[in-house]
């Protein structure tokens, strides 16, 4: 009996190992080859866009290719290679298909046009679902012969935005933006149906950042918006943006972007004075503040902020987060008013982060000096 035992768990063993050997067959072909192979067999080509460095493409593929589910369906539907898009064919084509994230999926026809695409980790399930799209016709190919078609319609536009956006094509969304604002009024700008492309949400970081042309249109027309989306709308989207650029500033981000200009921040000082925003007054100070942690004068923006934090937002005091990164980023810059700007965060603040994080620096820095 106790050998029978041993012989089915040894068995059951075996079943399991062998039902993890499965996993997409990735033909060691080049795209040519596997174009030409899918016009023989009828199938589109699956490619999986990958880099040697991209953490998720090794989790998909450890953890998602090897699913028997995901392998008998792409193993059955598609030819399917693997490209690494910083070697060989791959740059050429990452520039035909647009591909700027990664992992980065396409499925294309044997005429070398886009069936289907799809970007980032995901679960099986869903991984399973962007392929069955890609065997009939998808919601990306349909759009994309739209354009191709000419239809350049607000309300399509809109949409092709989107979807550019989705499966991180950038370059080609800025692309479509700077198109649509050519075809729309200033009124037709600010309506409620075009605030995505200058609002606070998803879409902020790729056409609306503070270096944007759609940021910069907003601050000069930003009434026109607030008649058509309120005026809180606007007001907290510029704030936002204020607030960026000197958390930016002060943590070495901005500088990595675009090299420090003052006049820049004399620019960004004359727009928020041409607003009506309830922070208006606080904003400028945090310009100042920025303006002094680019000429890396700690001394005055430690200064101004022991002058206003306590008048500051919970919102505008974050920038005391950066101003931690900008004091360490100053070598043996040691916090000499540690001890006021804690016992100032303790009394005006309602944040238990800003205020821990204060208070751990006074004792380690005032016990240092001592």
């Amino acid at each position: 009996m106790k050998n029978l035992s041993i012989m089915a768990l040894i068995l059951l063993i075996g079943i399991a190992v062998k039902a993890q050997t499965k996993t997409i067959n990735f033909e060691k072909l080049t795209f040519q080859e596997a174009l030409a192979k899918a016009k023989k067999e009828n199938k589109p080509v699956f490619v999986d866009c990958y880099t040697t460095w991209c953490i998720p493409c090794k989790q998909m593929e450890m953890n998602v290719f090897t699913q028997d589910s995901v392998a008998d369906f792409y193993n059955k539907n598609f030819i399917n290679i693997k490209i690494d898009m910083e070697k060989g064919e791959g740059p050429s084509l990452r520039k035909t298909y647009t591909v700027e994230a990664y992992p980065s999926y396409l499925i294309v026809e044997a005429d070398g046009k886009i069936k289907h695409k799809y970007v980032g980790g995901m679960s099986a399930k869903e991984f399973l679902a962007n392929a069955a799209k890609g065997v009939t016709v998808s919601d990306v190919a349909k759009l994309n012969a739209q354009y191709e078609s000419g239809d350049r319609s607000p309300e399509f536009m809109r949409a092709y935005i989107k979807q550019k956006i989705k499966v991180m094509e950038i370059s080609k969304a800025k692309q479509l933006n700077a198109e649509l604002m050519d075809i729309l009024t200033p009124q037709e700008k600010a309506s409620p149906e075009n605030w995505f492309l200058f609002g606070q949400n998803r879409y902020t970081m790729y056409l609306s950042d503070l270096f944007s042309p759609n940021f910069k249109y907003l601050t000069d027309h930003w009434r026109d918006f607030a008649a058509k989306n309120t005026k809180d709308t606007v007001d907290k989207k510029l704030s936002s943006v204020y607030r960026q650029i000197a958390s930016w500033t002060l943590n070495g981000f901005y500088v990595k972007v675009k090299p420090f200009d003052k006049s820049n921040y004399e620019l960004y000082k004359a727009q928020i004075r041409n607003t009506e925003m309830p922070d208006k007054a606080q904003l400028l100070v945090m310009m100042d503040i920025a303006i002094a942690a680019g000429e890396k004068d700690i001394a005055t923006v430690t200064a101004l902020l022991l002058k206003h934090l306590g008048s500051f937002s919970e919102d505008n005091r974050r920038i005391l987060f950066d101003y931690t990164t900008f004091g360490r980023s100053i070598k043996g810059y040691d916090f000499p008013q540690i001890a006021a700007l804690s016992d100032e965060i303790s009394r005006t603040s309602s944040n238990p982060f800003l205020i821990n994080l204060f208070k751990s620096m006074k004792e380690r820095y005032v016990q240092k000096a001592n």
